[in-house]
């Protein structure tokens, strides 16, 4: 969010998920788990800066298994960020135990199976429907017309293609 970049648009509701890619960074020094956890506490300062009137629904950060040895740490961040939720201005959403056992490993079918970090259409669509709710809550029910352009299908096909 850049400075300016908010000027004219007043979001009821920003979706934040940030984080799990730093998981995987070496550390500055500190622990992983204060160090993302201020990360995001930043990002959702200049939310709040930038959209003052919106509500921010902070998502906890999704399971993965690239590397099982972070799971305590991704659990840690995420007690972290249920902290920062304050019930109104910011609500905190958790998923996990619809992507993964109580262990933190995934489901079959729920991040995509060369990465193991991003979701797959049915782990986003566990995501969609678990926003659904509460985006109703906050804006109400959904329009009679729906004004979305059409779903592209699998936006990680493109990557793929490109050998990414």
């Amino acid at each position: 969010l850049e400075d300016g970049e908010l000027d004219g648009v007043n979001p009821k509701v920003i979706v934040l998920l940030a984080g799990t890619n730093n998981l995987g960074l070496p550390q500055n020094g500190g622990s992983l788990v204060e160090e993302i956890t201020a990360g995001i506490r930043a990002v959702l300062r200049v939310c709040k800066e930038k959209s003052p009137r919106a509500t921010v629904i902070l998502t906890a950060l999704l399971p993965r298994n690239d590397d099982l040895t972070l799971i305590p740490t991704l659990q840690q961040i995420n007690v972290n960020l249920a902290k920062l939720a304050d019930g109104k201005r910011v609500r905190f959403l958790n998923v996990n135990d619809r992507l993964a056992d109580s262990s933190g490993k995934l489901f079959e079918g729920m991040m995509d199976a060369n990465d193991k970090l991003h979701p797959t259409l049915k782990g986003y669509q566990v995501w969609a429907d678990a926003l659904k709710p509460l985006l109703r809550e906050l804006l109400g029910k959904p329009a009679p017309t729906d004004h979305a352009p059409p779903p592209t299908g699998d936006p990680s096909l493109q990557f793929r293609a490109r050998g990414f």
